[in-house]
């Protein structure tokens, strides 16, 4: 019982010393013990090693259906200046996720061709320019600007359908 008073005095042992109080101390001895197999310093298992290479996590195509698409549709969407901070603050998120998004795929996918894609000459400069009119986009947002957001949203267009032409034809205007 020693290692565990020193480890109830130490660190995470606030916690499991209020879950003693109000349980008898059962559950704390369960907490305590899972407590103690966590790293104090907040770092995650699933980090990679220092220096490594982000791997991608998931296919290009969901990388799209779950962020891109949604988010490009948000900025073109804004014909009419908007009204209020929220919905400056929707374009604002729209362009932050799309920026993030733009270096995300950049590394590639997990999905067929992902890997193959991206090593084609064409795929840069497409990412590239979703990423200068997504940094663009925000900057307009941040700023209230609508006629600098249009103009963004302009930009936007041409590498998304230029890439979807050469790289998944079938997805081409399928909104």
């Amino acid at each position: 019982m020693k290692p565990f008073t020193v480890f109830l005095t130490s660190g995470r042992g606030a916690i499991a010393n209020g879950v003693a109080a109000r349980t008898g101390g059962k559950a704390a001895a369960a907490i305590a013990a899972l407590l103690a197999m966590t790293p104090l310093t907040g770092a995650s298992w699933a980090q990679a090693p220092a220096g490594a290479a982000p791997q991608p996590t998931m296919p290009i195509k969901q990388l799209m259906e779950t962020t891109i698409t949604e988010a490009s549709n948000t900025i073109w969407n804004a014909y009419d200046p908007p009204a209020s901070d929220e919905q400056w603050g929707a374009l604002e998120k729209a362009a932050l996720l799309l920026i993030d998004a733009a270096k995300v795929s950049a590394l590639g996918g997990t999905g067929p061709m992902d890997n193959e894609w991206v090593k084609q000459p064409a795929w840069k400069p497409f990412n590239d320019a979703m990423l200068a009119a997504s940094e663009a986009a925000l900057k307009a947002a941040r700023a209230k600007d609508h006629a600098a957001l249009l103009a963004a949203s302009d930009v936007l267009y041409p590498p998304c359908e230029g890439c979807h032409m050469q790289f998944n034809p079938g997805v081409v205007n399928q909104n």
